[in-house]
């Protein structure tokens, strides 16, 4: 978008190349309109003639004034770069020009050579508005969430998107499968989601914006759930059940599993192994699970406890230990195939 002509007088335009900048006659007749100086303050408000013309940009409108109301013989070449940047030249009889906006507030004005010297000097006064500007376009690049994988059945749980983009503020349209919604933070999009049905559960976002300058192209995830059921139904429906006793072996304490010294485990991965820990010969004897009969590294994946009942859900096949917290050597092997 670009424009030039030729201004001659005070309304004889000549050479137009486009139709940005179109002369606008005074409503009440004569040949200029009547603007108040914008120059200078002073206490008494005066006018001077201007031509104006209607400039329209990429970004909106403004006005452009000329102060041809005094000159014999004004004249001057405008060009307009689509963008209220004006290059003028051939300027005869005109001292002074001024950007205006749409509803007539000062942007800026030129002093010309014929009072400035040599070049057009250009003046934005402190306080004076600013051009109009087209705002960027936004959006949405992705979403992501993350939040407890392995809810259990009747638990709530929080569920926290992070959003690639430039669109804030945001819109968050959850739909939830296994729960139900309980609340979403309008300021972070996390959402409180309350589990209901055991087995695969599913979080569905569509995220939007209240940006009026987004794109329109909304962003989805979905977040895969498996929800367990309750602990003392996972207790009952274990897939192996031990009862593990302390007993003195020869002055040393030991475990035994269902009756047996230190006896082995072996489950699948993926399988429940219940510890039922009731006996009171372990008051003193805390069960853990370990990498290692050295207990190097305690396993906490996979691992719950509730009271006297733990259940421990091998995640990978492998070797493990159970080990008493206080005291060596007093556990098993548990293999994993």
């Amino acid at each position: 978008m670009a424009d030039s002509l030729v201004l001659k007088g005070v309304k004889d335009v000549r050479k137009h190349s486009g139709t940005e900048m179109q002369i606008v006659n005074p409503k009440r007749g004569g040949n200029t309109h009547q603007i108040k100086e914008w120059w200078r303050k002073s206490v008494n408000t005066t006018y001077t003639g201007c031509t104006m013309f209607k400039v329209t940009g990429t970004a909106g409108v403004c006005h452009l004034v000329l102060a041809t109301g005094k000159p014999e013989y004004p004249e001057v070449r405008i060009i307009h770069d689509g963008d209220f940047n004006f290059t003028f030249s051939g300027i005869s009889e005109i001292e002074r020009a001024a950007l205006y906006t749409a509803d007539f507030q000062l942007i800026e004005h030129y002093i010309f050579p014929a009072i400035a010297g040599g070049s057009i000097v250009t003046v934005k006064p402190a306080g004076s508005a600013d051009r109009p500007t087209i705002a960027p376009v936004t959006s949405i690049t992705s979403v992501t969430l993350a939040g407890e994988q392995l809810p259990t059945n009747g638990d709530t749980e929080v569920y926290t998107p992070t959003i690639v983009g430039n669109a804030d503020p945001y819109t968050y349209n959850y739909t939830i499968v296994g729960g139900s919604l309980v609340s979403t933070n309008t300021t972070s999009g996390a959402a409180t989601i309350s589990w209901n049905a055991t087995g695969q559960g599913t979080v569905n976002l569509v995220v939007g914006s209240d940006d009026p300058n987004w794109d329109g192209t909304t962003r989805s995830a979905s977040y895969l759930t498996d929800v367990q059921a309750d602990f003392a139904t996972r207790v009952t429906n274990a897939d192996l059940s031990v009862a593990v006793t302390v007993q003195d072996v020869n002055g040393s304490n030991k475990y035994f599993i269902d009756g047996v010294q230190q006896d082995a485990i072996v489950a699948s991965a993926g399988a429940s192994i219940h510890f039922d820990l009731s006996d009171a010969s372990l008051a003193t004897h805390p069960l853990k699970i370990y990498t290692d009969s050295s207990k190097t590294t305690e396993v906490t994946v996979g691992v719950e406890q509730q009271g006297t009942d733990l259940l421990f859900a091998p995640p990978i096949a492998g070797s493990f230990s159970y080990q008493c917290a206080n005291h060596g050597n007093m556990g098993g092997d548990i293999t994993v195939a």
